[in-house]
């Protein structure tokens, strides 16, 4: 068995690893794991240059709504400033070469947890917590340039000109996005490091069946214009017939048919993990619009 996962590394290594379909028999939607072969657990420490460059992005970029739009400029001058065509059109330039950053975390982390929820945390902290710095340095100015000035959130509706309390609201709410993100992280890293220690395990240790799909049912859910199934496969353990139950993810041309050859991996820990068996030349369905998702 460890010598098929080392082939299988050193194949990965020289060409393109497809990795649709996945399965999974424990999980669905974001949470269903991968790990790509050669590739060990995920870690976040790689990430983090990452999220931290592009959450200085949206620091920068956010600043110039937050001080020209909500009042948390600290002085006049300033807000002109944040205000004038030319910071907008670099705050523009800041704003685009943020989200290309933000998108570099999320396919590093898929990369490195092989689970869209994960990635989909680190992206979403990277935005709220960049725009939360921002706004909080920019209060934090506001403030101390005017002590004497009191903190109001009835100047809300009471001032004539837009108050700094309005971006203090602004800014309060993605502090808020960025805490329950930052509450949900830990466990959802856990679970993807979880999810792909039993996947390496079972490719090094486990025993290795080959099996059958015997059903493949749409579910009528796309995720991220993937759609979703719900599998079987058979498999034969000391002669007697056994059926495991699976969601699938997929492209719309990777939908692999009924009958297609699956390897299923199993452990005395009764852990199982199910995969398509490329080796064995895998069909898929013909009809690359059946399973597409739609055009709103």
């Amino acid at each position: 068995m460890r010598d098929a996962a080392e082939g299988q590394q050193k194949h990965g290594q020289q060409k393109h690893i497809e990795t649709m379909p996945l399965f999974s028999t424990m999980d669905r939607n974001g949470r269903m794991t991968m790990l790509r072969p050669g590739r060990r657990v995920g870690r976040a420490a790689p990430l983090l240059p990452w999220l931290l460059t592009a959450a200085a992005l949206w620091a920068l970029t956010g600043s110039v709504p937050f001080g020209a739009l909500l009042g948390l400029a600290p002085t006049p001058a300033i807000s002109i400033f944040l205000g004038h065509p030319v910071t907008v059109s670099v705050a523009v330039v800041l704003l685009l070469v943020a989200i290309n950053a933000t998108g570099g975390v999320y396919s590093r982390a898929v990369e490195q947890f092989g689970q869209t929820r994960v990635a989909g945390l680190f992206a979403t902290l990277a935005i709220t917590g960049g725009l939360v710095t921002g706004a909080g340095a920019l209060l934090l100015w506001t403030l101390t340039s005017d002590p004497s000035r009191p903190f109001d959130l009835e100047a809300i509706a009471t001032s004539p000109t837009i108050p700094p309390e309005l971006g203090a609201i602004v800014g309060a709410v993605f502090a808020l996005l960025a805490a329950i993100v930052l509450l949900q992280l830990p466990g959802s890293i856990a679970h993807a490091g979880r999810r792909q220690a039993d996947i390496e395990r079972l490719r090094l240790e486990g025993s290795s069946f080959a099996g059958t799909l015997t059903a493949v049912n749409f579910t009528n859910r796309w995720l991220f214009n993937f759609p979703m199934f719900t599998v079987e496969v058979s498999y034969i353990v000391d002669d007697a017939p056994l059926v495991v139950s699976a969601h699938m993810r997929t492209r719309a041309d990777r939908v692999p048919v009924v009958g297609s050859r699956m390897l299923v991996l199993t452990d005395v820990r009764g852990t199982t993990h199910v995969e398509l068996d490329l080796s064995n030349g895998a069909v898929f369905e013909p009809d690359v619009t059946k399973y597409a998702a739609p055009d709103y």
